[in-house]
């Protein structure tokens, strides 16, 4: 009797290693992960999950306060990144090559660039990424989300994000920031990626030649910085310089930052509202001919 009991439990024991867990098989479903920040009430995660159209059967990953600390609170001050955990986020897996794009609503400081920015510096590509709140947040916490997220299904991603890399993505949102200030918000993340695309074509090797690229697009663009900005700017990227970073990868995977117009003005959506316009303007423009039959 005891045999068979100890036959059973350890038949049990091998299937059961052999499962994967129910955390890690549960947080991506269909190749889609969703975070949710902590401080949502029921209605507002039922709100959530339907706006990002969550599959059936996932589990979100839940950023904490705690968690923000861990992930911003080296770089971003308290003011920042609000009071509450609210910004939330659907991350779609993509193929490789596909790229990185990202879409937000409700979101008051953290821009579309300086996530997409701080997200291909941290390491995270190819995927289709959703932020979204009820409430109109900073979105820190969906930044958050982000990077636990992919810290958690690292087996699933194939990406893994090292310490070293989110450290470098949580000082290029705090500088975007500072820079934003002078050059503003709508413009300074296209300055970081032009910055970005010329060390990844002139290759500099030293400080001195990183600082010489900066000031050479600044003046390019008759931008006036303090000497702090310069010195943090040159000091972020002479980092990024030194952790050996592809900046061709990086660089491709910024092509699509910022609202790509063509693809807007070809969506069905768009087509749809022009042809509309267009059949009021023709019925507009026959009544008024009518007049003169």
């Amino acid at each position: 009797m005891n045999k068979t009991m100890t036959w059973t439990a350890s038949a049990l024991l091998a299937t059961t290693l052999l499962l994967p867990t129910a955390a890690s098989a549960e947080q991506v479903v269909d190749k889609t992960i969703i975070t949710l920040g902590e401080s949502l009430g029921a209605n507002d995660k039922t709100w959530v999950l339907s706006r990002l159209n969550a599959p059936e059967g996932i589990t979100p990953i839940i950023a904490t306060s705690a968690d923000e600390e861990k992930y911003l609170g080296k770089n971003i001050p308290q003011s920042q990144r609000g009071g509450g955990m609210y910004s939330s986020a659907k991350i779609e897996l993509a193929e490789k090559g596909d790229g990185l794009s990202v879409a937000t609503e409700n979101i008051t400081w953290v821009t579309k660039d300086m996530y997409l920015n701080a997200l291909v510096t941290a390491g995270v590509t190819d995927a289709d990424i959703t932020i979204t709140s009820p409430y109109k947040v900073t979105g820190t916490s969906a930044l958050t989300g982000i990077m636990k997220a992919y810290d958690q299904t690292s087996a699933e991603t194939g990406i893994k994000l090292t310490d070293e890399r989110k450290d470098l993505a949580q000082q290029e949102l705090s500088v975007t920031s500072d820079v934003g200030k002078t050059v503003g918000t709508d413009k300074v993340a296209d300055l970081m990626n032009e910055i970005k695309a010329e060390i990844a074509k002139q290759k500099p090797e030293t400080k001195v030649e990183i600082e010489n690229v900066i000031v050479q697009v600044i003046q390019n663009n008759n931008i006036n910085l303090s000497d702090a900005q310069m010195d943090r700017l040159t000091g972020l990227f002479n980092q990024m310089e030194q952790a050996d970073l592809n900046w061709g990868q990086i660089e491709s995977g910024l092509k699509d930052a910022g609202q790509n117009i063509q693809a807007f003005a070809t969506s069905e959506e768009t087509k749809g509202f022009f042809a509309k316009l267009f059949d009021g303007l023709s019925a507009f423009f026959n009544s008024i001919a009518g007049l003169f039959k």
